[in-house]
């Protein structure tokens, strides 16, 4: 049975590795193996707390059977300074900015969780009173912390702009 969870502090541990110490979205300079370390797990705490108190809820856990297999971030593009580097950006102002969907147990891939949790999200952001949703998703490959292009436009996203492998999807809410 799958379970989609808010983050917060009680549960910010069942983050998934490497998400809770992943930082790539919420930096903007070099980034690899080097800046992928557990000890980042604080820095990503302290991003979660600061981004939870401005926009609300922005982390979101998939339990199957009460394991953790899958994590989604999202806030506004200025909480992730590298949104504005793609070729295919940066994200529209007016839009939530979907930053991971990654479902990092790989069995749990390909079952529908990714699509379960993707509708969660748009129906809280409607409730929030949101206008859109916009992620580069990847064309060339599904094995994408972002997700696979496929599994946008089977969920009515457009692709807003397209000038490399990885296009800028919108969903209007």
């Amino acid at each position: 049975m799958l379970r989609i969870e808010t983050v917060n502090e009680d549960n910010f541990e069942d983050v998934p590795s490497p998400c809770k110490y992943c930082l790539y979205w919420q930096t903007s300079g070099p980034f690899g193996e080097e800046t992928l370390k557990p000890e980042m797990e604080q820095e990503k705490r302290e991003w979660f707390n600061e981004v939870n108190r401005e926009f609300g809820g922005c982390i979101k856990i998939a339990y199957l059977n009460g394991k953790p297999i899958a994590f989604m971030q999202y806030a506004s593009a200025r909480f992730f300074p590298r949104a504005g580097v793609y070729a295919s950006g940066p994200p529209s102002e007016d839009a939530v900015f979907l930053a991971c969907l990654y479902i990092s147990d790989k069995e749990a891939r390909r079952q529908g969780h990714g699509s379960a949790m993707l509708k969660d999200l748009t129906v809280e952001l409607k409730e929030r009173g949101f206008k859109a949703v916009e992620t580069y998703a990847r064309k060339s490959s599904d094995d994408n912390p972002s997700g696979p292009l496929a599994l946008y436009l089977r969920h009515d996203f457009r692709i807003e702009r397209d000038k490399n492998d990885f296009p800028l999807v919108r969903l209007e809410l």
